[in-house]
């Protein structure tokens, strides 16, 4: 069996050029114990490791791309250093990435539980996704957009298959850091690409659309 290599330490200057942070940022965060300390070298000297790089790609994931508030990055890394399964710290990161809504329509609610118990899908009410799900129904009841609820079900098909590929896609990360920052970045760079390519595709059936009624 291959033994594993282990990546050699770095110091700070390194750290902060290979995880495209300043070094006062670095420094804030190790401050805020959102990164763990390196290893001494001398009185005003650390090394760092592959596992602080992994951290505050984490970090920078959290606060510059998905633009979280530190309370919100915290909870994520507490997660993630705590005792919580791998499961529970993907929910910790899902529910940190969703915007939080009110959603107390019974009718939205009834409408949501059939079409993800018909797929058999395990959810919690209590997640703000489901309570973010709930609201986007509710709203397009409200503005009578009947022809979309009526389909709702095959969105969840489409949503299936996106929420599937998006977990493939990280399966493979060699930590639970880089897991959660695949989810993380995954969530929120797909987003604009997916709403571009479902532009595209109503594009393409459109002008099919359009052929069939000038023949």
């Amino acid at each position: 069996m291959q033994e594993s290599v282990e990546k050699p330490e770095m110091r700070m200057a390194e750290l902060s050029r290979r995880s495209e942070l300043s070094v006062p940022t670095i420094k804030y965060y190790l401050r805020e114990r959102l990164l763990p300390p390196g290893r001494r070298t001398s009185v005003n000297q650390a090394v760092y490791g592959q596992t602080h790089l992994d951290r505050l790609r984490l970090i920078r994931a959290l606060t510059s791309v998905a633009g979280l508030p530190l309370a919100k990055v915290r909870a994520v890394v507490d997660a993630v250093d705590g005792r919580a399964s791998e499961i529970e710290a993907m929910g910790v990161t899902q529910d940190a990435l969703v915007r939080e809504v009110e959603a107390d329509d019974a009718d939205a609610s009834a409408l949501l539980d059939r079409v993800i118990t018909a797929r058999g899908w395990h959810c919690e009410a209590s997640s703000p996704a489901y309570r973010a799900a709930v609201s986007a129904i509710a709203m397009l009841s409200r503005e009578d957009l009947t022809p979309i609820l009526d389909r709702l079900d095959a969105y969840v098909e489409a949503a299936e298959a996106v929420g599937s590929t998006d977990l493939d896609a990280v399966a493979d990360a060699g930590s639970l850091e880089e897991r959660i920052r695949g989810v993380v970045l995954g969530s929120v760079l797909r987003r604009p690409l997916l709403e571009a390519l479902v532009l595209l595709a109503q594009q393409h059936f459109a002008q099919g659309l359009t052929r069939s009624e000038e023949s």
